[in-house]
């Protein structure tokens, strides 16, 4: 009784097994795949060259590195330093960054005069 349990339930592990082979083999999927997009299709203008968007890339970061320097040369606190720069990790273009850094020199240029 074991034997012909052991021997079917093998028989049956092939069956299924057989059947996802053939499966896989069957008709594969040929996904298309479009070289431009519709919005470069009909309006190329609008989408900005490889070359373009590195340059981009690029102004953004060095903004960024301007940026922290000049929270890093301000006097202010600790604790605020890292706030603020965690805020331009997040968005370099943050309002509440670029006020901090207009009332310090603003409060510098006031102690010069």
């Amino acid at each position: 009784m074991k034997k012909l349990t052991l021997l079917g339930g093998v028989f049956i592990y092939l069956l299924l097994g057989v059947n996802t082979t053939f499966a896989q083999d069957a008709d594969t999927i040929n996904a298309k795949i479009n070289k431009r997009t519709l919005l470069k299709k009909f309006e190329a203008d609008y989408v900005l060259s490889v070359s373009e968007r590195i340059a981009l890339k690029q102004s953004r970061i060095a903004f960024q590195y301007r940026t922290k320097e000049i929270l890093d040369s301000l006097d202010i606190s600790d604790k605020k330093r890292k706030r603020l720069i965690e805020e331009l990790k997040r968005n370099p273009f943050s309002e509440k960054i670029q006020n901090v850094i207009a009332s310090e020199t603003k409060s510098e240029d006031n102690f010069e005069d």
